[in-house]
């Protein structure tokens, strides 16, 4: 009887993306298992449908990119069968890293066992905008801002260290740049819902987050002085952001983000204007862990 098969989808952008696909298309072809490679397209909504058209019959999704591939591909798995297998590349990989899968070949040398995760939804309040998932966090405002200070030139050149030089361009920076969102009584520099423990570059703002409850954490972070905001903020770099009495935190399983003003970004891309409504979908996605990952989750 003929194996299920196998589609394997990578960043086209990460220099080594290719030749790692190559290695995995090797390694299950060994295996006796059909394998279809989808390189990554300048269209989200392109991949998107080749990703649904290859997925449905496949029994796993083998995806090499950063966490805007594990993106694409979580709002194609949401809900199927098919498991998502991440293979961490790119400037940063806070999915695969959080769950100890840090090196490129784990899939082929472990032993693997799957697992069903919660995933994050965002429901736009604009009906001309459709839901979406998400697996890390879900932001507008200082989020947004620092992505605009990472070009791409930066990324490839010192890699997750990007973020930490884009929060030090944001906060040195003309403050007439930043974004503002309006969060009555007052005004936000940035509001961030999390499902992950980590944002972009592995910076902590959700240390108690797990992939099997509902549970989400929000961030607010209120326009303050420079000064108190470089403390706030150099907190949460250190890994302690609960400590951080000027920042609003709060843990809940629902939460409204972002204002019509805005646009809101998912796992380190940018989409729509808010507002929108986050939650939290258990048991949605289907993930390949090791066997050692799988009993530390």
């Amino acid at each position: 009887m003929p194996k299920p098969p196998v589609v394997i989808y990578y960043n086209a952008l990460c220099r080594s993306a290719k030749r790692y696909a190559v290695a995995y298309e090797r390694f299950f072809n060994d295996q006796q298992q059909p394998v279809t490679t989808i390189a990554s397209s300048a269209s989200r909504h392109r991949d998107i449908k080749q990703l649904q058209q290859h997925c449905k019959h496949a029994t796993e999704c083998v995806v090499i990119g950063g966490d805007g591939s594990i993106n694409i591909a979580a709002n194609v798995l949401a809900h199927t069968a098919t498991a998502l297998s991440a293979i961490p590349m790119g400037t940063g990989n806070d999915f695969a890293y959080s769950q100890g899968l840090t090196h490129w070949r784990w899939r082929m040398r472990a032993n693997v066992i799957q697992q069903t995760q919660t995933i994050g939804l965002v429901k736009p309040a604009n009906p001309k905008f459709a839901n979406q998932y998400f697996v890390n966090h879900v932001g507008c405002g200082l989020s947004v801002d620092l992505m605009a200070l990472q070009p791409r030139w930066l990324k490839q050149s010192v890699g997750k260290l990007s973020y930490s030089i884009a929060l030090l361009r944001y906060l040195f920076g003309r403050e007439s740049l930043r974004s503002r969102i309006r969060h009555a009584p007052h005004w936000d520099d940035g509001q961030i819902v999390a499902l992950g423990r980590c944002i972009g570059g592995g910076i902590t703002v959700y240390p108690q987050a797990t992939r099997q409850h509902t549970q989400l954490a929000w961030i607010g972070i209120p326009k303050m002085p420079r000064w108190r905001q470089m403390k706030a903020l150099f907190k949460v770099w250190r890994g302690h952001i609960e400590t951080v009495a000027a920042l609003e935190y709060a843990v809940g399983e629902q939460f409204t983000l972002g204002d019509a003003e805005h646009r809101i970004e998912l796992d380190g891309d940018i989409y729509f204007h808010g507002p929108a409504t986050v939650s939290a979908v258990a048991n949605a996605l289907v993930v390949t862990l090791p066997q050692r990952a799988a009993q530390k989750n």
